[in-house]
């Protein structure tokens, strides 16, 4: 199977749209379909979970402090998703937002809520901090913001 950047796909579990593709097509990167409202965590503790472009690097820095994610309603929300789904590290919400349109006509097309014109945690946070990065899907601009504030999130899968 080779996939395409807008692709629908339910052939690995959860149902996504590709977002991103690598070796030709063959690996990449897709997002839920659907999406929750929640906060990044619970319990104020610094957490590392610094990767900028491996929210599968991050999610295992929080497990390792969390196994079952308990304290982490976002990071729960994309485990519960599926096998392998994560929460997006900020360059990965990047490109998710720059292939925007794409993904929306596809989510519209399938019957999904499209994104909101609001904020999305993305799964890193900057050196030592009780904040976290967010990205406006309106605007594309670059947010921090406390952990315990509820904003959009979406998982991913990398195959």
């Amino acid at each position: 199977i080779f996939y395409y950047i807008g692709q629908y796909s339910t052939t690995l579990g959860s149902a996504g749209v590709v977002f991103e593709i690598t070796n030709g097509g063959i690996n990449g990167k897709m997002i839920s379909v659907e999406e929750t409202k929640c906060k990044w965590r619970d319990e104020a503790i610094e957490t590392n979970a610094v990767n900028l472009d491996d929210g599968m690097a991050n999610m295992n820095t929080i497990k390792a402090i969390n196994p079952d994610l308990s304290k982490y309603p976002a990071f729960r929300w994309c485990a519960d998703y599926g096998t392998d789904w994560y929460l997006p590290a900020l360059n990965e919400l990047k490109t998710i937002y720059n292939n925007k349109s794409t993904i929306k006509s596809i989510l519209s097309a399938y019957g999904y809520t499209s994104f909101e014109t609001s904020y999305y945690w993305s799964s890193t946070q900057p050196s030592n901090s009780i904040i976290a990065h967010c990205l406006n899907f309106s605007s594309g601009a670059l947010y921090h913001d406390g952990k315990d504030y509820s904003h959009y999130v979406r998982a991913v899968l990398a195959f």
